[in-house]
């Protein structure tokens, strides 16, 4: 048994933190057309809590349903939604590094969902590259469960990860990923968000975003070109030890970075002058002479409701109640509701984290029609 498998049972008393195999948390998803979505990584955050330190047998494990929607994140799932997020994890191809070799399996070996009139129990197995990553497993990321359990996107999630296994690192503070490599990582479907400028603004930057706003981590992100060419972007992060400390700026030992926006990196047209990335080293005489303005810990801490959701429906997050409240009875299609609001929100030019998308998306179901 590895050094993992020893920390999750030791720290079994730990409710508010995860502790996973860092060589699952590198598993990259291989071609897949249709990744797991947000509430099936919240599922699946869920089993490796219930699996626990046995999670590396050939076994049965069990998680009921009233034990699922007792978590903040995921709420009002029936039967029917419960099958089809196990058939979506069952369906999530991995890749993973073991040593020298690539190994390459399913999350799930097999799930079983009890159907009697009874309490609802879901019972599955482990997959046989996942059993035999995780009992090798020497190295761990602590994941922040009410965190994950927050996130709204698959990449955010995902990122989150990444950060959480290299956060304690000593010697590095950054590193650099490939393209292809961040889109395995993060979950970007096959032959969806190819260019540089749609990966970018629709799946890295807005992870980054939301990494920053609710998690314990100060991330950024530059891009690395070959010639005019993005090849790969490098990621930075830092750990926020104060919780006064404001959201998303980095520690007085980090270079701050200047981020080259969208518009400016796009390979396929570039502009004749550009702003390059420049790490500008805070000197100590900086730092003392104009100290950082802080927060009080209320100030810090994220408003809810900031950010509509980037993609998805609003079954599964805050937003299903004001949806509720304010649309026609009997209420619809909630994954129907939120693209339609996407949709006009981007033809009016609206970001989705407008100070008062709240109070624009009440009253925007208030005068919502369904389509006959």
């Amino acid at each position: 048994m590895g050094k993992t498998l020893q920390v999750i049972a030791d720290r079994a008393y730990d409710k508010d933190r995860s502790y996973r195999p860092g060589e699952l948390v590198e598993g990259r998803f291989a071609d897949l057309t249709n990744p797991p979505g947000i509430v099936a990584l919240k599922l699946y955050e869920l089993m490796f809590r219930a699996a626990g330190a046995a999670l590396a047998e050939d076994r049965w494990h069990t998680l009921d349903l009233a034990a699922i929607k007792a978590e903040a994140g995921i709420k009002n799932l029936t039967k029917r939604e419960l099958v089809d997020l196990f058939k979506e994890l069952s369906g999530a191809v991995m890749e993973y590094q073991s040593g020298t070799k690539i190994v390459v399996g399913s999350l799930l070996a097999i799930a079983e969902i009890e159907t009697d009139d009874g309490p609802v129990v879901a019972r599955w197995k482990f997959g046989e590259a996942f059993r035999h990553i995780a009992q090798g497993s020497d190295y761990w990321a602590i994941i922040d469960r009410s965190t994950a359990l927050s996130m709204t996107s698959r990449y955010a999630m995902r990122l989150h990860e990444m950060i959480a296994l290299r956060a304690n690192l000593s010697h590095k503070a950054s590193e650099t990923f490939t393209l292809l490599d961040l889109r395995a990582r993060l979950g970007v479907p096959k032959g969806k968000l190819e260019r540089w400028d749609m990966l970018n603004r629709k799946a890295i930057q807005p992870a980054i975003n939301e990494v920053n706003r609710i998690s314990r981590f100060a991330v950024s992100a530059v891009p690395k070109k070959r010639g005019r060419i993005v090849v790969g972007v490098e990621i930075f992060w830092s750990v926020r030890t104060h919780d006064t400390e404001i959201e998303g700026e980095p520690v007085p030992s980090r270079p701050s970075l200047s981020v080259i926006p969208p518009e400016d990196t796009s390979s396929e047209a570039p502009k004749a002058s550009r702003t390059r990335a420049v790490r500008k080293p805070v000197s100590d005489t900086a730092t003392s002479a104009k100290p950082r303005q802080r927060r009080s810990k209320a100030d810090a801490a994220p408003q809810p409701l900031a950010v509509f959701p980037s993609e998805g429906s609003l079954h599964y997050t805050a937003w299903a109640e004001p949806a509720r409240r304010q649309l026609p009875q009997p209420t619809p299609d909630l994954a129907v509701v939120a693209d339609a609001f996407r949709r006009w929100a981007k033809g009016r030019k609206m970001a989705l984290d407008h100070r008062d998308i709240l109070q624009i998306f009440e009253t925007w179901c208030a005068k919502y029609q369904v389509r006959k």
